[in-house]
């Protein structure tokens, strides 16, 4: 039943021309980005052979690009998300929803699984470039693993916020001004003030997988906002079904 729900979320999306131009202009906007960087990166070439400077192809354009490939994700998603459950509410299907053989978790993990997997290729496809540099240059491939763990945990956590607020909204567009809202407020966060500040920062957990580095309280981090929308938007679903 949560695939059967995932499969439709993914077709809803992708069924129209918008959901592939987006995914086309999102892809050309990277490459474009990676092809920049790449340029950068070979005037300074013989600055930094001659200096011996520990920075590489990894770190000048691999990186840059892959953090501009979760900023991408950050916005297309709550963009794609915005009428999972908004859509049904302003249209009067929750209660069709509501009324099938299916618990509210498996509705809301369908959903964010649907959400998730659609947006899987803008995670792969940078990648991939990335992974293409390694005929001309030596590439990390443990680094590159690390990326993907990042950028994949980062996807999914803003597809369960996307989720989370696109229930408690009839509106998708204003559940996709509420998605960006938190989203832009902890990507923003400085992380280099200590206390709380870095403990919430996107940017201070998201780092280190884009540096090769994947350590216990990173993963934490993504994981317990993900569980935790996740509840939320389960716990909302159960009410709107007429739990107490």
């Amino acid at each position: 039943m949560i695939w059967a729900i995932a499969r439709r979320e993914i077709l809803g999306n992708y069924a129209s021309a918008s959901g592939w131009i987006a995914l086309a202009a999102a892809q050309l906007l990277l490459a474009w980005l990676l092809f920049l960087q790449l340029e950068v990166y070979l005037k300074i070439l013989p600055e930094l052979t001659s200096g011996d400077s520990p920075l590489g192809i990894i770190d000048l354009v691999i990186s840059p690009t892959l953090s501009s490939t979760a900023l991408v994700l950050l916005i297309l998603i709550p963009l794609q998300g915005m009428g999972s459950f908004a859509d049904e509410l302003r249209s009067g299907r929750m209660a069709l929803l509501l009324s099938a053989p299916v618990s509210p978790l498996r509705l809301v993990l369908g959903k964010w699984l649907g959400l998730l997997l659609g947006a899987l290729p803008l995670v792969l496809l940078p990648l991939l470039m990335a992974w293409v540099l390694e005929l001309g240059s030596a590439v990390d491939a443990g680094r590159l693993a690390a990326s993907f763990l990042g950028l994949l945990l980062f996807a999914s956590m803003v597809a369960a916020i996307s989720i989370w607020l696109s229930s408690i909204s009839e509106q998708p567009l204003t559940a996709a001004a509420m998605s960006w809202g938190l989203l832009f407020l902890l990507w923003l966060l400085d992380g280099s003030s200590g206390g709380v500040m870095q403990l919430l920062s996107l940017d201070t957990h998201l780092l280190p997988f884009l540096q090769g580095m994947v350590a216990t309280q990173h993963l934490v981090y993504f994981l317990a906002i993900t569980c935790t929308t996740l509840g939320l938007t389960t716990h909302r679903i159960w009410r709107l079904g007429g739990g107490e």
